[in-house]
């Protein structure tokens, strides 16, 4: 192929042509319409952004220093308008959408669906828990309803093995996205339900964005998993991502590799373990069985020994000493409380002994006679004090004591007079003194 130098572009120089095109085309910033279907958050607080609409999608940007300046935060399944700047990156040849603004439009119109569908069939009781089948403790078959291709199918059938080798797996594959996934599961859900030798079904893929698990949300799909005689565990997405088909689902699991633990609730392991504990507690209940036969014949032993002629004699014989000795035992009690029983009539003869009771009287007699002397000669002391107190204040307060001091007394008529007003001239005065008195005439009386 004979092609001129001249006319090949290096992939720098085609991008380059690109980026100037782009750059000359989008002067401004513009705005964009979609709904958000994915939203990826860094480690420096920049957010990654998939748009799209019913035929595209278009990678957006949003810095973080852009963040907290924005109308509504970004999520998934919104249908926004973005303001923005068209961008492309030279090094991988790829164009984006550098967001300025966001402003909500309406919910998206999968996300509105997937409400709508929700609701109805919740309001029938597809979701009502009383409905949801109880998976087998022990499954014998498996089958998987997956895409043949991918780590999932991998992933599942790894941890089935671990866990319960002799475990008889089916796999069925269909289409995990776009148009005809739920059509494909349908279709493997009635094939599994007629041939009817499956415990459970498994449902699984991968993680993925809002539109890859659109066809989750069908309607049919959701009754045929409802419809189902055989229980279903749904793993689909990650756990962040709820279908209608979880929803719908008896299980579901965050990831495939849960799903396949919760079909093998119980492993090999677990068995191996359940084993040795019923083989631990069987010889338990052998060694309690064993033992309480030994006891039972223990007891036989024990009555058949208890019947033996020998037995019953030395059992009497026993009883017999044992009666010789109470007996001889109360009489020895008996002697003692007879003998404290004469003590005690002997004391009270000696405290009645008439001696004996003339002397305690005698004895009282002189305790009272020399309580009464006591008493007597207290009262004779009393009676003295008393006289000679009042002999010295009669001594002290008599008149012949004061007329020793040079006083004396004057009697009219055998009055005395302590007056001048009732006297007279020629009255006959007799005068007191402390040895003796004189008789005396009043010759003239002077008042002071």
């Amino acid at each position: 192929m004979n092609i001129p130098k001249d006319n090949i572009l290096s992939v720098s120089e085609i991008n380059n042509h690109v980026k100037q095109i782009i750059d000359s085309s989008f002067e401004k910033y513009i705005y964009v319409e979609g709904e958000i279907s994915q939203v990826q958050k860094s480690q420096l607080g920049h957010i990654y952004i998939v748009i799209k609409d019913e035929k595209s999608s278009a990678r957006c940007t949003l810095w973080s220093s852009r963040v907290p300046k924005l109308e509504m935060y970004p999520e998934i399944g919104l249908k926004v308008i973005i303001k923005c700047n068209v961008t492309f990156y030279e090094k991988n040849g790829s164009y984006q959408l550098d967001i300025l603004n966001i402003s909500s439009v309406s919910i998206g119109k999968f996300h509105e669906l997937f409400e709508k569908l929700k609701q109805k069939l919740k309001n029938e009781g597809l979701f009502d828990i009383k409905f949801k089948k109880n998976l087998p403790i022990y499954p014998k078959n498996i089958s998987i309803i997956t895409s043949l291709t991918g780590s999932v199918i991998q992933d599942i059938l790894k941890i089935l093995k671990r866990r319960m080798p002799m475990l008889r797996v089916e796999v069925y594959s269909c289409n995990v996205q776009g148009d005809g996934c739920a059509s494909s599961i349908i279709s493997q859900l009635i094939t599994i339900n007629k041939k009817n030798v499956s415990d459970i079904i498994i449902i699984a893929r991968g993680g993925g964005s809002l539109e890859d698990l659109i066809e989750y949300n069908d309607e049919f799909l959701a009754r045929q998993i409802y419809n189902s005689n055989i229980p279903i565990i749904s793993a689909i997405g990650h756990e962040t991502d709820t279908t209608i088909a979880d929803l719908v689902s008896d299980v579901r699991a965050a990831t495939p590799s849960e799903a396949a633990e919760i079909a093998t609730k119980i492993s090999v392991n677990d068995l191996i373990y359940n084993a040795n504990d019923f083989k631990n507690q069987l010889s338990s209940n052998v060694a309690k069985l064993l033992k309480n036969k030994i006891h039972v014949l223990k007891e036989i032993k024990y009555n058949i020994e208890k019947s033996n002629p020998h037995n019953k004699i030395n059992s009497y014989s026993q009883t017999t000493d044992r009666a010789l000795i109470s007996l001889k035992s109360k009489l020895l009690s008996k002697i003692i409380d007879e003998k404290n029983r004469a003590n005690k009539i002997q004391d009270k003869l000696k405290n009645h002994n008439p001696l004996q009771k003339l002397n305690q009287l005698e004895l009282k007699i002189m305790n009272q006679k020399k309580y009464i002397q006591n008493v007597f000669d207290n009262y004779i002391s009393k009676k003295r004090n008393i006289i000679y107190i009042k002999n010295n204040t009669i001594n002290n307060i008599s008149p012949l004591n004061v007329l020793k001091r040079g006083y004396s007394l004057v009697f009219d008529k055998n009055k005395i007079i302590s007056d001048t007003k009732n006297l007279k001239v020629g009255n006959e005065l007799k005068i007191k003194f402390y040895n003796g008195s004189v008789i005396s005439n009043i010759s003239r009386i002077k008042k002071d």
